[in-house]
Formats: C-alpha cells, structure tokens, sequence
C-alpha cells in the first residue's frame, strides 16, 4: 500500500497538457491496493471523492479523483458510475477508434461495458492505436489473475477493443488536450 502522497506538485505539472498531467497523476498510484474490500486508505478518498462510502467500486471514483487532483476542468463529469463518463461531443465509439486505426491521447477516458447492463469499468489511456493500447485503471486486476472490472488495485494493463465480447471498451472520452 501506498502511504505517501503520489500527487504531482504544481512545479512538476506546468508545462504538461490535460492528458499528460491526468495520466501521470493516476501512473503515480500504480501498485496501491485496496485493504479489504473496495476499502484502504487511498480506495476511501476516491470514493469519498464522489459521495460514495467504503465497500463501493471504485475505478470511477478513481477516475474522479485524478481528473480532479489534474484540475481538469474540460469534462465536467464526477461519478462513481463508468457509463456516466460517456458524453456527447466529446466520446469517440471503440469501434471508429478500431476501424480507423486512430491514436487515442493519452489521458483520455477509456470506458467499458459488462454485457447489456448499466455497469462497465472505466480507466485512462496511457498510449493508444487503433485497435490496443496501455491503460492505467482503478479497481482492476494486475492482469495475471483477477477480474478486470473488480481487482482490487491500480494497475497498468494492456487492452484491446473486442466489440463482440460481455466485458467489452466501448468508448473513448476525450479531454481538452491545452
């Protein structure tokens, strides 16, 4: 477990777009794990973040928490919900990013989908083309053993866009990239 802050100072984030700046503050919490059950210290100020309590899942509240610790401004959004990260304008479906072998930036809002159902599992890109790319996600597995969507820890995965599949990424959320 993490004990120190992994927070970024002001001086080392100056010169950094929104994507950089987001994508290293969530890259510093790799490695933390929950204590419990969707709990520890670092999993219940996430989810303090959001208004939720110890026991909920957390990669949204993760999410949250590093757009606001980045000061991101250009995507309103705070959710312990995945799905809610999905906005108009500013979301580009997997399958367009797959079909046209797109560069995703990094810092961008990665967001699945389990099955039909409202829940999914949300993270941020790290590097992105086509139809993989790197993720930095909360509440995940390390990728050895594990469920993807409920893992308990932050960790760096590997990922690739399978429309057909229950546990599937969906969409891409972008930030402002100024």
């Amino acid at each position: 477990m993490l004990t120190s802050s992994p927070l970024l100072s002001a001086s080392q984030t100056v010169d950094q777009t929104d994507g950089e700046r987001v994508r290293n503050i969530a890259y510093g919490f790799v490695g933390t794990k929950e204590e419990g059950n969707n709990s520890g210290y670092w999993v219940n100020r996430f989810l303090k973040s959001v208004g939720l309590r110890s026991g909920n899942q957390w990669c949204g509240a993760f999410v949250s928490f590093c757009l606001d610790s980045a000061k991101i401004k250009s995507m309103r959004v705070r959710s312990g919900l995945a799905r809610h990260f999905i906005t108009k304008n500013k979301t580009i479906r997997a399958t367009k990013v797959m079909n046209s072998n797109m560069d995703i930036p990094m810092g961008t809002v990665v967001v699945w989908r389990r099955g039909t159902t409202m829940f999914g599992h949300v993270g941020f890109t790290d590097r992105w083309k086509g139809r993989s790319g790197t993720t930095i996600e909360g509440n995940t597995s390390s990728g050895k053993s594990g469920r993807e969507w409920d893992g308990g820890g932050v960790w760096y995965r590997k990922r690739t866009i399978n429309p057909y599949n229950h546990f599937r990424i969906t969409d891409f959320a972008l930030l402002d990239q100024r």
